[in-house]
């Protein structure tokens, strides 16, 4: 084989290793979530499982059905674009999808 050819899969082999590295990373890693009011909190991992998702127990105080479902999809889209962003420093640009 050519030099190049050597170089090319070198380089192809190294890239692959950092991926799979990334993956790991990213299967390890947990991301927060908040919605503003910060009464609920999520918690996901950085390929975007969730984990958990806690409630402030003052929410049922107010007994505000439209104000914790607000809040639920604040702090889910919170911890998918955390996923994202982290996802996007090990690996480069991608989206999570939070599942």
């Amino acid at each position: 084989m050519q030099p190049e050819i050597h170089q090319f899969l070198d380089q192809a082999q190294a890239f692959e290793q950092q991926m799979r590295d990334a993956q790991t990373d990213l299967e390890k890693a947990v991301v927060t979530g908040r919605s503003q009011d910060r009464t609920v909190t999520v918690l996901a991992g950085g390929l975007g499982k969730v984990f958990a998702v806690r409630v402030n127990p003052s929410v049922f105080d107010h007994r505000d059905v439209q104000a914790l479902q607000n809040a639920i999809t604040e702090a889910i889209g919170a911890a998918a674009d955390k996923a994202s962003k982290l996802a996007e420093q090990k690996m480069g640009p991608i989206e999570v999808t939070l599942h």
